[in-house]
């Protein structure tokens, strides 16, 4: 009976009424200290914010062609089972099923302020915004010829990731 209840709750999540069953049990297997993203693991100022702008409500699963394969593929903020963190997964469709990528920010100690967006095609460049300390190499920008992914924390950071020649590549494209 539990059970459920349970899935009764998350039915009408507008996370998790997005993402196919086959993801849902891949991303389990894949990611076992993990789980799929709900609306109600960001705070809800965000979900509100969201959802003025036209969105869904959902801030950790966004969809798009990440590879340029003429697929349907899913970006997604999962939330940790012990602790406040998060992990942004690319889940690229294949005929044989999903191959998933693990593309990381600094957004992820906070998985309440942490979302994800696919962006358009096109070029970014990092961040007029940031402040430059002089440290390591300076960001540059990439012409991303496919849809890109942009891991972020609301109120905060965001770096745009784009898969190009089997890797993916960066830039921080917010603060």
């Amino acid at each position: 009976l539990l059970s459920q209840w349970a899935g009764f709750a998350f039915a009408g999540d507008s996370c998790r009424v997005q993402m196919p069953q086959s993801l849902e049990t891949a991303i389990a297997k894949k990611f076992p200290a993990y789980r799929l993203p709900l609306e109600t693991d960001n705070l809800a100022e965000d979900v509100a914010y969201d959802r003025k702008q036209g969105g869904k409500g959902c801030l950790g699963v966004a969809t798009a062609d990440f590879d340029g394969s003429r697929t349907k593929d899913y970006l997604l903020g999962l939330t940790s089972k012990n602790g406040p963190s998060g992990l942004a997964v690319v889940a690229l469709s294949t005929k044989s099923g999903w191959r998933f990528h693990t593309i990381s920010s600094e957004t992820e100690d906070n998985r309440s302020r942490l979302y994800v967006v696919a962006t358009k095609p096109g070029r970014y460049a990092w961040s007029e915004a940031m402040e430059w300390t002089g440290e390591g190499v300076r960001p540059g920008a990439m012409k991303c010829p496919h849809w890109g992914a942009m891991v972020g924390a609301t109120e905060s950071t965001g770096f745009v990731y784009c898969y190009m020649k089997g890797k993916w590549s960066s830039v921080q494209a917010s603060d």
